[in-house]
């Protein structure tokens, strides 16, 4: 389970960063009138459905499992790609990424169910420190991909006189990684199991021989059934799950800014080509799988599975590494360093909030709901970090985005405050 549901979401990713490579070649195709503006509002409609999706399929998913969910977010996700790789004019673009954002808001939702139901609360921070690389390797995997298929099946064109001009084939960043989604869907039908009930496993707790974790101190467990509309109120009232919302807002703007538009501020800066773009850029992600994994050993073995302490330290150096990002770089390494640094810092905090505290405080019963409102309240910030650099940035200037993205890593360290001693009730 830990495995198919690691390729399954890494997968989501190769569709979900299409368009970002592709914008470094739409400009140079006389078919695609797109500005830059129009760029950032494509990203914003996409994570806008994204977000709403999540509040959607979070309870959908407590309700009718994980396996049936996925099916079909996957073959959406896969038809969305191939329709965007033949549009051309912005009503297409933004048509599509409207429906690749539902087919991706069944992805976060699913597999974390998946994973509440088969890892225990005292191995929960490691295991899925570990399991949270699937979308750092995703990251910087599908980037690099989608870049290397453009750069491989472009053409050179005549400018004028004796001058020609490389062209990267903007479509094939869409269709290729549809392919590969494909074949991971299968796999996925035909490996994946809700919760060890369904092949004759004892619950996870009683296998372990832990106490259940309860959503408040005095919950009455056994009258509350999961997948119950109750359950999943008593999860969405939990001022726990808000604080973890609240706080995940400015990291996924800070993420999803770097995602959609690292490629293009590489380019702008050292006016490298679309594959060393989408390569450099994939230095955080990369960076990120370091994160994941040490924060979720940290916070089990050093803080006895409390989350917050190793969040809020990790958002104080992600602006400090922001801090020094305002200066202007125009060396390669020095580029790369400081998108891996970024990775470093900023993804232990995102798995945290989003996976493993969320559903330590919206047990596994309730994970669904839990990691779906969660990442719900991030992705608005999603859309903010995929419109914001389309409006505040230029070719010369990216001071006023960084500046934007520290203080919202500082104020989600404050929110985060109050719960440093906190983790959730037990029975």
């Amino acid at each position: 389970m830990f495995g198919v549901t690691w390729f399954v979401y890494a997968s989501y990713y190769l569709t979900r960063q299409s368009f970002g490579v592709a914008k470094v070649a739409l400009e140079q195709d006389p078919r695609v009138a797109l500005t830059r503006d129009q760029f950032g509002l494509v990203d914003s409609t996409f994570l806008a459905t994204y977000s709403l999706g999540q509040f959607f399929f979070g309870p959908l998913v407590d309700r009718f499992g994980p396996r049936r969910i996925l099916l079909g977010g996957m073959a959406l996700s896969v038809m969305a790609a191939v329709a965007s790789g033949f549009s051309t004019t912005l009503m297409a673009f933004l048509t599509f990424a409207v429906v690749q954002g539902v087919a991706q808001a069944t992805g976060w939702t699913s597999c974390t169910k998946v994973m509440s139901a088969w890892f225990s609360l005292r191995e929960r921070g490691r295991v899925l420190g570990w399991w949270c690389t699937h979308y750092t390797a995703g990251a910087a995997v599908a980037s690099p991909f989608a870049g290397w298929l453009m750069d491989t099946f472009g053409h050179t064109v005549t400018t004028g006189g004796s001058s020609a001009e490389f062209v990267p084939y903007w479509p094939v960043a869409f269709w290729g990684p549809a392919a590969v989604l494909s074949i991971v869907m299968v796999a996925m039908w035909a490996l994946l199991r809700n919760r060890p009930e369904d092949v004759g496993l004892p619950p996870i707790e009683q296998y372990h021989g832990e106490p259940t974790s309860l959503i408040e101190e005095h919950e009455q467990m056994e009258n509350v059934p999961e997948g119950s509309w109750q359950l999943i109120g008593e999860v969405l009232s939990s001022p726990s799950i808000w604080m973890l919302a609240f706080a995940y807002f400015p990291i996924k703007l800070a993420r999803y800014s770097f995602y959609f538009w690292g490629p293009k501020y590489v380019e702008e800066s050292l006016g490298t080509a679309a594959f060393t773009s989408a390569m450099t850029a994939a230095w955080m992600p990369i960076g990120g799988m370091v994160g994941v994994v040490v924060s979720g050993y940290v916070s089990d073995k050093l803080f006895q599975a409390r989350r917050a302490p190793v969040i809020v330290l990790s958002l104080l150096a992600t602006a400090g590494v922001m801090f020094l990002g305002q200066a202007r770089i125009d060396d390669i390494w020095l580029m790369r360093a400081f998108f891996f640094f970024v990775g470093v810092f900023l993804y232990g905090p995102d798995s945290m909030i989003s996976a493993t505290a969320a559903i330590d405080f919206g047990t596994k019963r309730g994970a669904g709901a839990a990691t779906g409102f969660v990442n719900g309240i991030g992705s608005l910030g999603a859309v903010l970090g995929g419109y914001l650099p389309g409006v505040l940035t230029s070719e010369s200037n990216w001071t006023t985005f960084f500046q934007i993205s520290l203080a919202g890593l500082i104020a989600s360290a404050l929110i985060l405050l109050p719960m440093w001693r906190r983790k959730p009730p037990s029975r």
